[in-house]
């Protein structure tokens, strides 16, 4: 996907393609999202027949992500930057830290597209 200059001088962005497949919305259907489609999910068993336990990871992955924002937040840490969000996703840094700290904040960046 590639932006493009707009008539108004700002910028345009193409069409949404669901027929491309995204690595965000692979990890999606890994971790048991509903925000993927069916080419990323095609690709996503292709990832697997390559790398079996690619799921599994992700997933352990997610578990890690809630075991350390907990216990940060929990010994004080009030503000953080998750840096390469991709999509939201059940339990996402925002979710745990404010679990733990309601008056947390979070700044999410991702340049994930499409």
């Amino acid at each position: 996907m590639m932006d493009v200059a707009s008539p108004e001088g700002g910028r345009a962005v193409e069409p949404f393609d669901t027929t491309r497949p995204n690595i965000a919305r692979v990890w999606d259907y890994w971790l048991g999202g509903k925000d993927n489609f069916a080419a990323d999910r095609e690709l996503a068993q292709k990832m697997l027949a390559v790398h079996p336990i690619s799921a599994q990871m992700a997933r352990e992955n997610r578990q890690f992500l809630g075991r350390a924002v907990s216990y940060v937040a929990a010994r004080g840490i009030r503000q953080f930057v998750d840096v390469g969000a991709g999509l939201p996703a059940a339990l996402n840094t925002h979710d745990i830290a404010q679990h733990v700290e309601p008056e947390a904040h979070v700044a999410a960046w991702t340049t994930t597209r499409s």
